[in-house]
């Protein structure tokens, strides 16, 4: 099997293993989900920060960015 096609497939299953078990659920700060995910909902929009799949808030933070500056 050539190095590529190796490499390819060891791409491929660590891709499939994340998605099959989930990313892990606590973040750096030992928090759990839950509780993350109250935190960002307790900041106002153009403070969160931008995450994935987002779409509608990321692109909300970036207009305000680019409009008003960090």
């Amino acid at each position: 099997m050539a190095p590529t096609a190796r490499k390819n497939i060891l791409c491929s299953l660590a891709l499939v293993s994340l998605i099959w078990f989930g990313f892990q659920a606590n973040n750096v700060n030992a928090m759990t989900r839950a509780e993350y995910r109250s935190q960002i909902r307790s900041m106002e929009i153009t403070q969160r920060p931008n995450r994935f799949g987002h779409v509608y808030g990321n692109n909300v933070r970036r207009i305000h960015h680019m409009r008003h500056g960090r």
